[in-house]
């Protein structure tokens, strides 16, 4: 009712067969732990969220602003999670970085960047997508996870900008010390920044600019 789906809608968002989903509703049937938690996964992803004693309700938007070190790796760790999600494996919701310069990530993380990178180095099948000006020198070297794409005109226009999970983050270094994050949790936001981030990067190359 809360997202006016019917079953056959959850059928079809799920890739479960309409049958399983009418026996379900009815109770007819003993889902599968593995059934049941795709079918949460679905009602997440759809701007739902579980509340004690058996609730559920629409996950409002939220928008949170992060600053400094602590608040850095509250991002990271947000990011990680997203990571861990199979969303981000099967192309539904990719991991997708605009115009960031890692040296000032590196520089505002200190030794916690490292500790990052190495978990989603672990991840394995892992792909994260990153859209560049220019080569950065400070990239993450033998990061098999990340694909670099490079589009001049990124540098003038666009402020760096990270997709994760139903997330995004506005992050900006044109401030002074410390710099600053603007983290919007919204399903809608975060689709159209993909469906932005897509075109940008079919028109962007895989070689390094001249």
């Amino acid at each position: 009712m809360l997202l006016d789906w019917d079953a056959e809608d959850l059928a079809d968002k799920t890739g479960l067969n309409r049958e399983t989903v009418f026996n379900i509703e009815r109770g007819t049937v003993q889902a599968r732990a593995g059934t049941i938690e795709k079918i949460v996964r679905t009602f997440r992803d759809g701007g739902i969220e579980f509340i004690p004693d058996e609730g559920v309700k629409r996950r409002s938007d939220s928008v949170t602003k992060l600053e400094g070190f602590r608040d850095f790796k509250f991002f990271m760790d947000q990011m990680y999670e997203a990571a861990t999600e199979p969303y981000s494996y099967d192309g539904t919701k990719p991991i997708c970085i605009c115009n960031l310069d890692n040296s000032l990530f590196r520089k505002y993380m200190k030794d916690y960047h490292a500790v990052h990178v190495e978990r989603l180095k672990k991840l394995e099948g892992l792909k994260i997508r990153s859209l560049a000006a220019e080569v950065d020198k400070n990239h993450v070297k033998g990061a098999s996870y990340l694909e670099y794409r490079y589009l001049k005109e990124l540098k003038a226009v666009i402020a760096p900008f990270y997709v994760f999970g139903d997330n995004f983050s506005i992050i900006d270094f044109d401030v002074q010390d410390p710099p600053k994050i603007l983290m919007i949790h919204s399903p809608a936001l975060a689709h159209s920044y993909r469906d932005q981030f897509d075109i940008m990067w079919k028109n962007a190359s895989e070689a390094p600019p001249a």
